[in-house]
């Protein structure tokens, strides 16, 4: 489908397009493409929606976006490391108001709080009985194994005003 494109992202959505994201070998940006068919995201043009930081957070081993569209908006969840510390991994989400997700303003959301500060990766979302989720790998402190970890999706976002975060 793409080349050199590791974790594979495809999401169809209402206005009849699939959207694939995956990672970049550069470990650089995230990208996204769209098509009618899932055979024509192959040849679709290819749109950079965002590119990492030059220092600190989100400066390095830009990995795995994962885009959803979750209450009239789009989310791309994504993990990234620091500039200073590339296997510091922690998981991020930007987020665009536009009906088409190649177009409109991508806005960082930021870091993603979730239960430990350690190496995590792989966010996605889901709904089940009508409650969102987040689900996610992460590193358990002083444990040598990484455990798959669900949570109600009532995390909030570092930098953002109080209330919480509902993408």
């Amino acid at each position: 489908m793409a080349n050199q494109r590791a974790d594979p992202h495809i999401v169809k959505h209402t206005d009849g397009y699939y959207y694939f994201t995956a990672t970049a070998p550069e470990y650089d940006r995230i990208v996204l493409r769209r098509a009618t068919t899932i055979q024509g995201l192959a040849g679709a043009p290819e749109s950079v929606i965002w590119r990492r930081h030059a220092g600190g957070e989100m400066g390095a081993h830009i990995w795995a976006p994962e885009i959803h569209f979750v209450n009239g908006k789009w989310y791309v969840y994504f993990a990234a490391g620091r500039a200073d510390d590339v296997w510091r991994i922690r998981p991020y989400v930007l987020e665009n108001a536009s009906a088409n997700p190649l177009t409109g303003t991508w806005v960082e959301r930021g870091r993603v709080n979730v239960p430990w500060d350690t190496f995590s990766l792989d966010m996605s979302t889901f709904v089940v009985g009508g409650v969102r989720y987040l689900t996610w790998a992460q590193a358990e402190p002083g444990s040598p194994r990484t455990p798959t970890c669900t949570w109600p999706a009532w995390a909030r976002t570092r930098g953002r005003s109080p209330g919480r975060w509902r993408g």
